[in-house]
């Protein structure tokens, strides 16, 4: 708990001071990043922190990117009004819905995602951190285009002619576009009426990880009805 608690600190004073802004899919922007957990103290930790967090605002980040979300509530219990402060601040930043209740000796911390959002990283390391972090906290993830030494599963797909559905119902077609560009598809939609006529594609290769073979195969079986062409690793 101290280790996480450490890191989600450093998350924050860090990360989240990035001149470099990440769209995630539903308009909010992010560029959550984290220093690497060391053993040193917590102490010199924290004036590492502050002494090169205008250095490390300066650096660019690389196209790597995490999508993650979470559909119903989740409520976890944190043992001090300091460390909910932490999780709280953190789960808002990268765009969750979060409720607090303070129960005297502990918070209980309730939050969702109930939508794909994503957020963009500068390393591989950093990539490991918050794909951790976010499954800690009870979320799916992917990694779009992930680390090459990844042990993970993954799909590499691609759909190169055009596909045009007409979706009916708009909350299904919201999420269904929302995670089409979360894969990095190019998607146009325009609403008709009754119905939202959209077109997909994804003329070039994309690779995608997942947490696990169940995961895995759920994506490459909705990839598939959707039309495109998929390779399955592990």
């Amino acid at each position: 708990m101290k280790y996480l608690a450490i890191l989600t600190a450093i998350t924050l004073v860090v990360g989240f001071n990035q001149s470099v802004n990440a769209q995630t899919n539903v308009s909010n922007k992010t560029e959550p990043a984290v220093e690497s957990p060391t053993s040193q103290p917590e102490s010199t930790q924290t004036r590492q922190v502050q002494r090169t967090s205008t250095a490390i605002a300066k650096v660019k980040s690389a196209p790597k990117k995490i999508g993650f979300r979470l559909k119903e509530w989740k409520t976890i219990h944190t043992p001090s009004i300091e460390d909910a402060q932490v999780t709280i601040a953190t789960l808002k930043k990268i765009g969750c819905e979060v409720e607090s209740d303070d129960h005297g000796n502990h918070v209980d911390v309730k939050y969702r995602c109930s939508e794909w959002k994503s957020m963009k990283v500068a390393t591989d390391q950093l990539v490991n951190q918050w794909v951790t972090w976010c499954a800690g906290k009870g979320m799916e993830t992917i990694v779009v285009d992930p680390p090459e030494t990844t042990q993970k599963p993954t799909i590499t797909f691609r759909l190169l002619v055009e596909r045009n559905v007409h979706l009916h119902d708009e909350t299904q077609a919201k999420q269904i576009l929302n995670t089409l560009k979360l894969i990095n598809c190019k998607v146009t939609s325009n609403q008709h009426g009754d119905h939202m006529d959209a077109t997909f594609s994804c003329p070039n290769w994309v690779t995608i990880e997942l947490p696990s073979k169940g995961s895995a195969d759920g994506w490459k079986a909705w990839l598939d009805e959707s039309g495109f062409e998929t390779q399955l690793t592990r």
